[in-house]
């Protein structure tokens, strides 16, 4: 392994690593780290492109007295004032001291990802406090805490609003809020897309609360993942969230979600492979370059891995007949996915035709450059059709932005020489999908 990290110290700390790990990732998620010989700095850090995530988890009994302020007050004071000061120091240290954040108790180990430079990292605070969900059932009949953001502190029982010892917007999950905030937008730019918006709502100061986390995140979803421009101060009506779960849309846009995931699949793979240094060809490859390349991968919100899978999906059922190849689009016009599937070959005849497969990738990536010339980053996949003897997968990454004119005319040449993407030769799809089908 190229280094080994914590899975959590505590139980609620191993649901979150497991729950995070899952939706962003093995490569950019770590718990427990560490800033010096057993002092640690979070209890998780997610970090993706120019995005830090500080997970703070506090897992506290909700005390249960004859004095109902007083009990809320001290569950207050433990699970959410100690975790907003963990991720107030934790920022502090990680802007300070960017050099010395180790994955073990012994400070041995450093973080082995780049961090953002200081002047484009932003941090996302977030604490993830447990033990009130039963409480909450029996006095509000809300299975989470409540958002209110017209109180300070813990001026307000069984409900959260500007928490001043995180001394910046702190986002307050309990473990079923979270699970489901990441279940419904489980990518990372999902995720932080919303983490912006909420944090953006509540500086506006027209947003004033809501009965749970799961109401406002039906809010954002019943309006296309935006929160509208209200003028006037408001808060949501409660049941928002099982209204929109029972949309019919919803319900068939949730199912093909999780139907058609072969590209988080994909990413998890090579990944799961690199870092284990496990892989046929590219072990070698330096951590910073394996991270740009699927970094581009992992930043696809879901609704564009799902169409992107289901392609591979379709061309996989029909690769077993000869080589298919594609360009698929992205959700970033800056990128482009070059697709080949081959046939596959039997057992003793793999290693050849894998070298084929991968060579042909390469000038596929050089000829999708100049077909859509306005694309810096270019990421060929080669895969196999389903049902062969063997199966492997090759990733080629081409950033673009410094080619010169040779190299812009060696792209030219490939794509006519060998006939790859010429217009009047390719069949162009145009895609008309919906994320939730038949919302509109």
């Amino acid at each position: 392994m190229r280094f080994t990290k914590s899975e959590g110290l505590t139980e609620s700390e191993a649901l979150l690593a497991s729950l995070c790990e899952q939706s962003f990732f093995a490569l950019w998620t770590y718990p427990n780290l560490f800033k010096k010989t057993a002092k640690e700095m979070i209890d998780l850090m997610v970090v993706f492109r120019n995005d830090v995530l500080l997970f703070s988890d506090k897992s506290c009994t909700f005390p249960e007295t004859d004095n109902p302020d007083l009990d809320w007050k001290r569950w207050y004071s433990r699970a959410i004032a100690k975790s907003a000061h963990q991720v107030q120091q934790a920022e502090r240290w990680l802007r300070s001291q960017p050099t010395r954040i180790f994955l073990d108790a012994k400070a041995t180990e450093p973080l082995p990802i780049d961090l953002p430079p200081p002047d484009a990292l932003k941090t996302h605070r977030i604490c993830v406090a447990t033990g009130a969900a039963g409480h909450c059932r029996r006095v509000t009949g809300q299975p989470m805490l409540g958002l209110d953001f017209t109180a300070t502190g813990d001026e307000a029982p069984l409900r959260i609003g500007t928490v001043p010892e995180a001394r910046g917007f702190l986002h307050v999950f309990d473990t079923d809020s979270l699970a489901l905030v990441i279940q419904e937008l489980d990518t990372i730019s999902d995720f932080v897309e919303y983490l912006n918006a909420k944090a953006d709502l509540v500086a506006e100061g027209k947003f004033k609360g809501a009965p749970t986390e799961a109401d406002l995140l039906a809010y954002y979803l019943h309006h296309g993942r935006t929160f509208p421009n209200i003028q006037q101060d408001f808060v949501l009506q409660p049941n928002l969230w099982r209204q929109v779960e029972a949309q019919q849309p919803f319900r068939e846009g949730r199912e093909l979600n999780r139907r058609h995931r072969l590209w988080d699949r994909l990413i998890d793979r090579v990944t799961r492979l690199y870092l284990a240094e496990e892989l046929q060809f590219g072990n070698e490859t330096t951590m910073s370059d394996h991270e740009r390349l699927v970094r581009i991968m992992a930043s696809e919100r879901r609704f564009y891995r799902r169409i992107l899978s289901q392609a591979i999906e379709d061309r996989a059922e029909r690769a077993s007949g000869g080589w298919i190849g594609s360009i698929l689009p992205s959700q970033d016009p800056n990128t482009l996915y070059v697709l080949l599937m081959g046939p596959g070959a039997r057992r003793d005849q793999y290693e050849e035709y894998r070298t084929q497969r991968s060579q042909e990738l390469v000038l596929r990536c050089y000829a999708a450059k100049a077909a859509r010339p306005q694309a810096r980053y270019i990421v060929g996949i080669g895969l196999d059709a389903p049902g062969g003897d063997g199966s492997s997968e090759d990733l080629v990454y081409l950033d673009t932005v410094d080619w010169t004119a040779e190299e812009a005319q060696k792209a030219e040449d490939i794509r006519r020489d060998f006939g790859y993407f010429v217009e009047g030769k390719m069949q162009e799809q145009l895609l008309d999908v919906e994320e939730y089908p038949g919302s509109s």
